[in-house]
């Protein structure tokens, strides 16, 4: 039986040699045969005339073009963590002024501002982004969209109107409307310019799934809270305070002070995060969803965008440039109102003073050097980019929706801090008319007291009273974009930023952009000046 398996097994072995054998003959005298062939063509061919030859080459030519390789997509760059650095104003300004970013970014993360801590990372965001430091720039503000979501999450009617008596400042800063859409807007630039089309589609995911129900919560809680600002001058302790100053002989106005009127304007969306949201489904190749987004948001020239011709490639070139134009202080230069305070036993009259402050936005005073961007290709192409959006519209929006809540509060604090005051001036007043008639030690020591409630008497408002005129500052004011349907291929793009009188401020270049046919790739140039 053990030889029987023995013989089985040898057979099993031999076969399988020879079948291996076999095949590796058969594919010999294949290639054999193939070789044959090939050498026996050659020789046909050697045997023709030279011209027959080259003619043949220029035939194969024009019937079967040469296949282009598409260039390599740009390299990622590695996240460059951003060290924290001690502020120092002084060294700040120098290094902002030399452009140096980075260290800027560094001593804003070093800054101990709870308060305005949403402000600085904002601003140490885009900081880094101006630095080129995009993939950390683009986890940064993903980071500081919680903090800013947390901080108006602390926030309520009460607090609002509780903490306005310290001062518009007194409140934590959690960011406005137009700065959360930026800050989404930065994370799909940063995503777009790291060449991570996954990111990009991530964050499109993030914002239609959360980030326009947080959004709407953040519009009712403004809202809530101008309207209990509205309410506070109506409340008890406010005419409290007017009859405490009426019963002394204060005659307070406010006539001086223009009441800013509502505004229906709102931020409801931004054509920036809407055309950036449009070009980055449409460079992941979901043409679908790019058409779908743009439609609705209205995005100018969305076909354009989807719709690529035969045979070519889509090219969208951004460019963002100059500063986000700043609010202002209504109040900044003005001269506060004097009401009197009389004190008939002193024989004499205390000065009280009322300054009213809100925000505003003044567009004549936003002195922006960019007007327009016109962008050429290697291969000879130019356009003059459209302008995307505004930002200085943003602020303005933003600025005059918050104007009246602002007033109010203002309003209030003038009421109250000098009704404060005032009882301790008059206590004062008193106590100083009682020493004058006991010894001089008594007298001495009633006027140091008096003289320290009229002090603080004057500077009740007066010195102590501003708007809330915190913002980013770093953001572009300008987001201007032109596209080229081209043939595939690898260009330079040069971006020109111009003045009103289309001189060129500067001069940004863009090299090895590969163009793909029948897909959209997106470049960003930014210009700060």
């Amino acid at each position: 039986m053990k030889k029987s398996i023995k013989f089985i097994a040898l057979c099993a072995v031999m076969l399988t040699a020879f079948n291996a054998f076999a095949a590796k003959k058969t594919k010999a005298s294949k290639t054999e045969s193939s070789d044959a062939k090939v050498e026996a063509a050659a020789d046909v061919d050697s045997a023709k005339p030279a011209e027959d030859k080259k003619a043949k080459k220029e035939k194969a030519k024009k019937e079967k073009p040469a296949k282009e390789k598409p260039a390599k997509a740009p390299k990622q760059e590695k996240a460059k963590p951003v060290k924290k650095v001690k502020f120092d104003q002084a060294a700040y300004d120098a290094a902002f002024e030399k452009g140096d970013y980075e260290t800027c970014a560094g001593m804003l993360l070093g800054k101990d501002d709870k308060k305005n801590a949403v402000r600085d990372l904002l601003d140490a965001d885009m900081l880094m982004y101006l630095a080129a430091n995009y993939q950390e720039s683009g986890k940064a503000f993903l980071e500081t969209y919680g903090k800013m979501q947390q901080a108006s999450a602390e926030l309520s009617a009460g607090k609002a109107v509780g903490a306005a008596m310290g001062g518009e400042n007194a409140i934590k800063y959690s960011g406005a409307e137009y700065e959360r859409y930026l800050a989404w807007s930065m994370r799909l630039v940063n995503a777009l310019n790291t060449n991570q089309t996954d990111v990009a589609n991530g964050i499109m995911k993030d914002y239609v799934g959360t980030f326009m129900a947080e959004i709407q919560e953040l519009r009712a809680k403004n809202a809530e809270m101008e309207a209990e600002a509205e309410k506070a001058l109506e409340d008890d302790e406010f005419k409290g305070a007017q009859d405490k100053l009426t019963s002394s002989g204060v005659k307070m106005s406010f006539s001086e002070y223009e009441k800013p009127k509502k505004t229906d304007a709102k931020y409801e969306s931004s054509p920036f995060f809407n055309y950036l949201g449009t070009v980055a489904y449409a460079v992941s190749g979901d043409v679908d969803h790019a058409e779908e987004f743009g439609t609705v948001y209205k995005v100018p020239k969305v076909k354009d965008i989807t719709k690529i011709p035969a045979g070519k490639g889509r090219l969208e070139v951004v460019a963002l440039s100059g500063m986000i134009g700043r609010r202002g202080d209504f109040s900044e230069g003005k001269e506060a109102a004097v009401a009197y305070l009389p004190l008939p036993n002193l024989n004499m009259q205390i000065p009280l003073y009322t300054k009213v402050s809100y925000p505003v936005f003044d567009p004549a005073a936003q002195n922006h050097l960019i007007k327009g961007v016109r962008v050429s290709l290697s291969d000879g192409s130019t356009a003059n980019a459209e302008i995307v959006e505004d930002f200085d519209n943003a602020v303005k929006v933003d600025v005059d929706r918050k104007a009246p809540g602002a007033y109010s509060r203002s309003v209030y604090r003038n009421v109250v801090k000098n009704s404060i005051v005032v009882a301790s001036v008059v206590a004062a007043g008193i106590a100083l008319d009682q020493a004058k008639s006991a010894s001089a030690l008594a007298a001495v020591a009633a006027q140091v007291v008096f003289d320290k409630a009229v002090d603080a008497a004057a500077n009740a408002v007066a010195n102590k009273e501003r708007a809330d005129i915190r913002q980013g500052y770093y953001f572009p004011n300008l987001a201007s974009a032109a596209g080229f349907n081209v043939a595939p291929g690898t260009y330079t793009v040069t971006v020109e930023y111009l003045d009103s009188y289309g001189k060129v401020v500067e001069s940004k270049t863009i090299e090895n952009v590969a163009v793909e046919q029948g897909k959209v790739t997106a470049r960003i140039s930014s210009c700060e000046k």
